[in-house]
């Protein structure tokens, strides 16, 4: 049942798909006939989904000067930061799996949602360019990254029968 009413940005994470070859097919980019699982980061505080276009500049002396512009580029990131947990089991992605990706150069299906059913999903392909670790005196150590979009941003309303959400805490 879609989420309702103003939305607590508690229930909006950034999630990782669970394959790394949902490049063409299904309803969610993944392997068609088979379920994309979404895994939300782990251990995560906040997130922030960025998108933004370049524009051309059009002004000539034809229109007296005023500004005039094109659209171009279309370019979209998603920021997640979160406490760092070693050793978390199975599929959750923690903040070592983010650095493994962005160690390894790997491409992945990043989303930006609540994760349940009927709610708006923004989702792409992308790779961690960026990845920080903090540890100050007396805190909990924290990390943080950067997905930047390669290709486009897509926007689906959340058919939890072409997909899994796994908030791992069941």
């Amino acid at each position: 049942m879609a989420t309702t009413g103003k939305i607590r940005s508690n229930a909006i994470g950034v999630w990782i798909a669970n394959t790394s070859d949902t490049i063409a097919g299904g309803t969610y980019g993944d392997v068609a006939g088979e379920d994309t699982v979404f895994e939300l980061v782990a251990c995560s505080t906040s997130g922030t989904f960025s998108g933004s276009r370049e524009l051309i500049e059009a002004t000539s002396k034809d229109n007296d000067g005023a500004r005039e512009i094109l659209t171009g580029g279309l370019t979209w990131s998603i920021q997640c930061e979160g406490l760092i947990e070693y050793g978390l089991a199975g599929t959750v992605q923690g903040s070592s799996d983010v650095f493994d990706m962005w160690d390894n150069k790997t491409k992945v299906r990043v989303a930006w949602s609540t994760g349940a059913n009927g709610d708006t999903l923004y989702y792409g392909d992308a790779y961690v360019t960026s990845y920080e670790e903090t540890a100050g005196l007396n805190e909990v150590a924290s990390f943080s990254a950067t997905f930047e979009g390669d290709g486009l941003i897509n926007k689906k309303i959340i058919d939890t029968t072409n997909a899994t959400f796994n908030d791992n805490n069941d």
